[in-house]
């Protein structure tokens, strides 16, 4: 054998090593992703059971886990914008047993909480689920029936009139900040804990105007208690066509709460492509599109390469929002 034939069988051997290093790595990491999960699944929720994000994380426990053959158990963390589950994902082992059903809160809580204990951008993401907009409501004594009449009594008594909502730094809070902005008005902030405490001073002329989750208003809208003049997203919700979205008055405008799913930081990546091919299926249901879409919420599944890109998007676009309307815990 002459020397070129012996580099030939010298690159040969090595070609074939290389290509069974690379093939066991893959056969790995394919037997990784299938053998979980092995035992149940903690999904976190960052409020209070019954509200809204409750209701919609149990939704899809419940068809997540006969999908994965495992319980996936709901643990309410509530408190401090979600930030508090926020912090608990942080602390996780990073082994896809704890995950966070999240909304934009826990961006939001970053830039108004001194210490949240964790940093969003080193969280796992996992794929974006959809969104939830909120609705802009008043009471129906209150001299407007539409954005437009609205804009022009409060342009006409700037400061006069106050708005509730479910408190400091979350969605909803922010969605009348940036309304004020963009419609050039100015309302009184009245925080509240929680929308049913707002809701039931609306109702009971304690207080004109209110922004607040769809779902409720929309309710009680319905018995004529309170009047739905539009919601915060850009356009209509499937779950109230008839009822204007702000943008429609206001070009532009877009306020929703986006909700995704993470995993502690430094998850594998296969159990990561698992938790989202199981994440996409769940919301490919018929019937869990339609719970979603009773609950307000519109389904819209994505990547974690997606939910990456949106985490830093509305991370200054939220932080822009809190700066200009300088929001502070109160």
């Amino acid at each position: 054998m002459n020397i070129e034939d012996t580099k030939f069988s010298r690159r040969h051997v090595l070609s074939a090593l290389a290509a069974g290093i690379v093939g066991s790595q893959v056969a790995g990491r394919g037997a990784f992703a299938q053998a979980y999960p092995s035992r149940p699944i903690k999904l976190l929720v960052g409020y209070p059971p019954g509200g809204g994000a409750d209701i919609l994380a149990r939704i899809f426990a419940n068809k997540l886990s006969p999908l994965v053959g495992q319980p996936v158990v709901v643990e309410n963390r509530p408190g401090a914008g979600s930030t508090i589950a926020a912090a608990a994902l942080a602390s996780a082992p990073p082994d896809g047993y704890t995950l966070f059903f999240a909304e934009s809160g826990i961006l939001v809580g970053t830039t108004i909480y001194d210490k949240v204990g964790y940093d969003p951008l080193t969280l796992t993401p996992v794929g974006i689920i959809g969104n939830l907009p909120y609705s802009l409501v008043v009471n129906p004594s209150f001299p407007a029936q539409n954005v437009r009449e609205l804009i022009d009594v409060l342009k006409a008594s700037p400061g006069k009139y106050s708005y509730a909502s479910p408190g400091v730094g979350n969605i909803a809070h922010l969605s009348a900040e940036m309304f004020q902005k963009e419609a050039g008005v100015q309302i009184v902030h009245v925080p509240y804990k929680g929308g049913t405490p707002a809701l039931a001073d609306l109702v009971g002329g304690q207080i004109p105007i209110c922004f607040v989750s769809l779902p409720p208003a929309l309710a009680l809208a319905r018995s004529g208690k309170l009047r739905l003049l539009a919601v915060t997203s850009a356009k209509r919700s499937p779950v109230s066509p008839d009822t204007p979205a702000i943008a429609e008055t206001l070009p532009g405008f877009n306020s929703v709460a986006s909700i995704f799913l993470l995993a502690p930081p430094g998850t594998p990546a296969p159990i990561v492509e698992r938790a989202n091919a199981a994440m996409r299926e769940v919301m490919a249901m018929k019937d869990v599109q339609s719970d979603f879409v009773a609950q307000g919420a519109t389904v819209e599944t994505s990547s974690p390469q997606a939910l990456a890109t949106l985490f830093k998007d509305e991370l200054a676009s939220w932080g822009s929002i809190v700066k200009s309307a300088n929001v502070k815990m109160e």
